[in-house]
């Protein structure tokens, strides 16, 4: 399935924040004014030679000048620095250029089954309930000696596209099991004719780490504003 930049953004979007864009045929578009709004004004997504500007429905000219002078004054600033009402982060698509194969993946990690509550219970205190809702699917992960130990799950879903969500008891990292359940989950996405997208914090470099060796390529990197100063 072959999409453009542009196209994989508004899936992304329209995931994350539960909200409906207009196709990306210009550089500036307004969230659709009859859809939920977003909890940010502004969304600025830096793509390849191209920035693109997303606003919330309810921002008059006034605002948007406020805020695209506020924004041009957050570009400055390294991607670690913390800004109070800014969030970054960098969304990926899949390439299939995985550094772990299929049946390398089978080895370490398989699906998690709806008989297996008390595992995912044991995780954390009302995690079953959460994790086994038909949307949160599907689910991969590791089991080792009765424990669970990584998970790998739709985050957010739409009619196009699901965002993964990985999650790794701090001891059992670096073993390869979040990896191995992420490629996993993609296939399976993939298989139900989805668009697979992965997303992660600017700052939170294991997780972006994690996305390349899943096969996935950065495709925007985006700052929103949820208010000014």
């Amino acid at each position: 399935m072959l999409l453009n930049d542009r196209k994989l953004l508004r899936l992304h979007i329209e995931a994350v924040w539960d909200i409906h864009l207009p196709p990306i045929t210009q550089n500036s578009v307004d969230v659709l004014a009859n859809s939920n709004q977003p909890p940010w004004l502004l969304y600025v997504a830096q793509m390849a030679n191209e920035r693109i500007y997303i606003w919330h429905s309810n921002t008059d000219n006034t605002l948007r000048q406020t805020l695209q002078k506020r924004m041009e004054d957050v570009l400055t600033q390294p991607v670690e620095t913390s800004i109070h009402g800014i969030g970054r982060e960098i969304a990926f698509s899949f390439t299939g250029e995985a550094r772990m194969t299929f049946a390398q993946a089978q080895q370490l990690a398989r699906p998690i089954t709806p008989h297996e509550q008390t595992l995912v219970e044991a995780w954390q205190a009302g995690a079953a309930q959460y994790f086994f809702t038909p949307e949160r699917g599907p689910l991969f992960g590791t089991i080792r000696d009765g424990r669970l130990l990584s998970i790998a799950h739709s985050a957010r879903r739409t009619t196009e596209a699901c965002e993964l969500g990985i999650e790794t008891q701090p001891e059992a990292r670096h073993r390869g099991y979040a990896l191995a359940a992420t490629i996993l989950w993609t296939h399976e996405i993939l298989r139900e004719g989805l668009v697979p997208i992965y997303s992660a914090l600017a700052e939170n470099s294991a997780s972006r780490a994690l996305a390349e060796a899943a096969g996935y390529r950065v495709f925007a990197r985006g700052i929103n504003i949820a208010n000014l100063p």
